[in-house]
């Protein structure tokens, strides 16, 4: 590498995630976001980016800072069912489970901690008690895991600056506060920037997400959180001014799913229960059991006797087809493409069916009651569904250090982050499933040819 190459990389680099943006509101002018749309002037916006399946957070985050589908980075979803214990394994909101325990491969912040950089990440999913992060708040909704697992001393020193982190864990659980997270996770990254300036930092946002699934899309309210979360990001802009290191900063603004409005719910647990597959009161006697990841869910079959599963699997598909409110099925022949672990990977956790609801349902956990399908819905808004829905799609922004400015190449990847940030960084991963945007010679090996300078739009707002 050239010393001439090496001077064009950022020193400083901003990931910063609005959890539920989709892309179609960057097109929308009733969304006030000055401070987004600047910056889309003055760098690169991908015209979309499709993430991966399932569109839930947990899982996508592990994507954007590894660079690899589920199946190779292990999180399946926001929640999973465990074989060998028939119980529900939770990987939303890191209350189970260290970061070092169950992403199987490395992270963005694993390679810029070993290449000298500092780092930091505030509310970034799957990173409890991840050693390669110097400064670290990890995404909770309890208050004692907060103070159990931030950066030793960091919550000390946030008290002290008078940051009334003690409010995390209310603020986090409460959509009705969520906005005061948000502000909070602001604080934070601008103490950060001030006392430490990390090389790497890491940033998640809520708020649009809370309020989609509070009040559907295209709502006041959900209006209202963008434009929010645009002054939270002219905030940070200013700070990395005001400490004269924005000129050597790259910001990269993306999101991880959009959403869908829905209006049913289907509870698959019922319909097993009532076939006599499922026993919520002895769950160790079950066959069968559904877990949800909102707009899709995973069915696990505990039968061993091969035969016996077999009939049993005839069995489930059948009832799976007929469900009202089941949209596609897949089963594991197809489970390359959804980018989910084949046979013989993950076979605690990998399901034996994987079903997407229709887009107008919810799929619930729930197996009280009678009905399997309902109008109705304690959610207005889900996700979870196949990232290939244009509502599903998110967002992709970069400006500052060593990008380009006012451009918009074609759709990407999400997966394609990582090796992107990675080559700013001066860094590589093994075995990576994206591929790097060159934002100086606008091309990137890709899915569907090239990019090139032909492909290229302005961006006018």
């Amino acid at each position: 590498m050239s010393s001439e190459a090496a001077s064009q990389r950022p020193s400083y680099i901003i990931l910063l995630s609005i959890d539920g943006m989709a892309n179609f509101y960057l097109q929308e002018q009733q969304v006030r976001m000055p401070h987004l749309r600047s910056l889309i002037k003055q760098g690169v916006m991908a015209g979309a980016m499709k993430s991966v399946f399932p569109t839930a957070t947990w899982a996508i985050h592990s994507s954007i800072v590894t660079g690899t589908y589920p199946r190779k980075h292990g999180i399946l979803g926001n929640w999973v069912m465990n074989r060998s214990t028939k119980s529900v394994g939770e990987y939303f909101s890191d209350s189970t489970w260290g970061k070092e325990d169950i992403l199987q491969r490395e992270t963005i912040y694993d390679t810029a901690k070993r290449l000298g950089w500092t780092t930091a990440s505030v509310c970034w999913p799957v990173t409890r008690e991840a050693q390669s992060i110097d400064y670290n708040i990890p995404e909770f909704y309890d208050q004692d895991l907060f103070e159990a697992y931030a950066t030793p001393g960091l919550w000390k020193e946030l008290k002290e600056a008078g940051l009334p982190v003690e409010h995390y864990g209310s603020w986090s659980k409460d959509h009705a506060r969520g906005h005061m997270q948000d502000w909070l996770t602001t604080e934070v990254a601008k103490h950060l920037i001030q006392r430490h300036k990390p090389n790497l930092m890491l940033l998640h946002y809520l708020l649009p997400d809370s309020y989609q699934h509070d009040y559907g899309t295209r709502s006041q309210e959900v209006y209202w959180s963008l434009e929010y979360i645009d002054e939270r990001i002219g905030e940070l802009v200013s700070t990395l001014k005001e400490e004269g290191i924005w000129e050597d900063t790259a910001l990269c603004i993306v999101s991880d799913h959009g959403f869908v409005d829905t209006t049913k719910t289907v509870f698959p647990n019922v319909c097993f229960k009532q076939k006599g597959w499922f026993d919520p009161d002895q769950p160790e006697q079950s066959k069968v059991a559904a877990v949800s990841n909102g707009g899709s869910g995973y069915v696990y079959i505990f039968e061993e006797d091969p035969d016996m599963k077999a009939a049993l699997m005839r069995e489930v598909k059948q009832c799976l087809q007929e469900m009202e409110g089941v949209g596609r099925l897949f089963e594991p022949q197809d489970y390359e493409s959804l980018g989910l672990p084949v046979e013989g990977e993950m076979e605690d956790q990998r399901p034996d069916f994987v079903f997407e609801a229709e887009m107008d349902c919810f799929i619930h956990f729930e197996h009280e009651g009678d009905l399997v399908h309902m109008e109705g819905t304690k959610f207005q808004g889900m996700h979870g569904y196949l990232p290939d829905h244009e509502e599903l799609k998110c967002i992709f922004v970069a400006a500052g250090k060593s990008i380009p400015s006012g451009i918009q190449i074609p759709e990407i990847h999400i997966v394609d982050i990582a090796p992107t940030l990675l080559s700013m960084i001066g860094g590589e991963i093994p075995g990576i499933d994206g591929q790097a945007i060159d934002f100086n010679t606008n091309r990137k090996g890709a899915r569907n040819g090239q990019y090139s300078n032909e492909q290229h739009e302005s961006i006018s707002f």
